[in-house]
């Protein structure tokens, strides 16, 4: 009984006010973004339509375009956590390799993803939901105070998975986000906090539709019968064509970097991205299908719409300023764009296909869906995910084998291949940069599992170490408990840059540590003593 009241305390009672706390907050922030984004898209579209109905406005889009920039520029020279793909940054900041300011990550981050949308920039608002949903979280963690500061990044997890969510309409697809992609583990306590944030933050956005009668809507695929046993190769065959895309693509992004980095040339931060956007309102001029986050070409795609030429020029177009874009820093997410590349991929496929009669007819919007959840999967590595995603959105539910064994096969390649995918290629570049020219700490140290703390009564898969902490070993006072106790010793190896820090950190999972446990913390090893600061 005493057992139970413990675990109702420290455990189930907390989970449930931080992640329907966090759940109202986000479903209230993504509806409120979700609606300034879709209205400054349609802006944008109308002014780059304008312009190309009427060649004269082009003399005043250009400049315009320029000005957006600037202040885009200014605005993240000033606070440069809002910078890059929104889920790479919130990935990095859920698993504790960078810092995030949280203030900033909702509202500064909020103005320059409009901004983004307005100057036609490939992309998304995924991403920025995302990042949003994991700073409230951890604005909502902060709000409890240092007793909860254990619940810190499960706070961020659930604000993410449900930013996830509801930008993408996908409620399942956002709790296997939570575990496939920020954590890369599976554990009870993450999934039923991630559940909890995306049940309640979905109701949130859905009452606010309903209150204010708005309609939130992700793609328009109709369902469309299974695809017959007979033309499975081909999905197979587009599953390794994505794969390969995907693998090229993270090396046109490490290409582009390396350019950066050995370039002769330095050009400033505020000159690069205004050029940027100056030279996607140029883009935009000449074709709709280079710019933006890229859901209406999809719709485009699905409907048939485009000639052949027309879809490769864009395919290479959209990557290269999509990559410039994300690689110099520019707020918005990389989710749709990624959608886009294998929608693109896909149509080029079946068209390419059908020219030699060996494409099944009335299945294009199928090959589509197969085009964009194989890439998603390669691209980012998140297979579940991205299945999920298929059935829930892509209308996949009848065609499960089909895309079940293109997400395989792009996998599989991208597997092969050996390559990082291009999110955590932007994750250990985002870590680099954080950490550039510092020199970590190599650290030894035992810690005593005190009583009522966050660790007691706790799996060690629930536990949300710091990063690159290992558990060497683990001296309990009952061997044949499953979870660990108050009482138990655990021995600890990791790397930091900030070692009070990290053992602030520690302690908030497993209590104040007394002085004679303090002592035997000890920096180093017989080969590399590393001085403690």
């Amino acid at each position: 009984m005493k057992r139970k009241k413990k675990h109702l305390k420290n455990t189930l009672l907390p989970c449930l006010a931080f992640a329907s706390a966090i759940g109202v907050l986000t479903g209230g922030a993504i509806f409120i973004f979700r609606i300034a984004a879709t209205a400054v898209i349609a802006l944008s579209e109308r002014i780059f339509a304008s312009a190309r109905a009427d060649a004269r406005y082009l003399w005043i889009l250009l400049p315009s375009a320029a000005v957006l920039g600037l202040i885009c520029s200014l605005i993240l020279k000033l606070w440069r956590d809002c910078r890059g793909g929104g889920i790479p940054t919130a990935v990095a900041s859920i698993r504790g390799l960078v810092p995030l300011k949280w203030v900033q990550g909702i509202f500064a981050l909020f103005v320059t993803s409009l901004i983004t949308f307005l100057g036609g920039v490939p992309l998304g608002n995924e991403g920025p939901s995302v990042l949003m949903g994991a700073s409230i979280g951890k604005g909502t963690a902060s709000a409890g105070g240092k007793k909860h500061r254990a619940w810190e990044r499960y706070c961020m997890t659930g604000g993410a998975s449900a930013g996830f969510a509801l930008a993408t309409g996908a409620p399942i697809s956002g709790v296997i986000f939570a575990l496939e992609e920020a954590h890369r583990r599976f554990s009870v306590s993450l999934l039923v906090f991630s559940s909890i944030s995306v049940c309640v933050g979905t109701l949130t956005q859905e009452a606010l539709c309903h209150a204010f009668g708005v309609h939130l809507h992700s793609f328009r695929f109709a369902s469309v019968p299974a695809l017959p046993l007979k033309f499975l190769y081909l999905s197979l065959i587009i599953g390794i064509v994505c794969g390969f895309c995907a693998v090229l693509f993270t090396k046109l992004y490490g290409f582009f970097k390396s350019i950066q980095k050995k370039s002769p040339i330095r050009i400033r931060f505020i000159p690069k991205i205004t050029a940027i956007f100056f030279v996607t309102a140029l883009l935009g001029f000449a074709s709709a299908d280079f710019v933006g986050s890229g859901h209406g070409l999809i719709e485009k795609l699905l409907m048939g719409g485009g000639v052949w030429y027309m879809l490769l020029l864009a395919l290479i177009v959209r990557a290269v300023l999509m990559i410039a874009a994300n690689g110099e820093g520019i707020t918005g997410g990389v989710f749709v764009p990624t959608l886009a590349f294998g929608a693109l991929i896909a149509a080029l496929f079946y068209r390419a296909a059908d020219a030699i009669s060996l494409a099944p007819a009335g299945y294009e919007s199928l090959f589509i869906a197969i085009g964009m959840t194989a890439f998603l999967a390669a691209a980012s590595r998140i297979p579940m995910t991205a299945l999920v995603f298929s059935i829930e959105v892509l209308a996949g539910v009848q065609n499960t084998l089909a895309i079940g064994i293109a997400v395989t096969a792009a996998f599989m390649v991208v597997e092969f291949s050996g390559k990082v995918s291009f999110a955590d290629t932007i994750i250990e570049a985002k870590a680099h940069a954080t950490h550039e020219g510092r020199v970590p700490l190599i650290i030894n140290a035992f810690v005593t599992v005190q009583p009522d703390s966050f660790a007691d009564g706790k799996e060690l898969r629930d536990l949300l170490l710091p990063p690159t902490c290992a558990v060497l070993s683990i001296d309990m006072k009952d061997p044949a408990a499953s979870e660990i106790l108050a009482g138990d010793v655990l021995h600890l190896h990791y790397n930091t840059y900030h070692a009070k820090e990290t053992l602030a950190s520690l302690e908030a999972i497993f209590g104040p540590q007394p002085q004679n446990e303090r002592d035997r913390i000890h920096f180093g090893s017989e080969s590399h003593v590393v001085p403690a600061d």
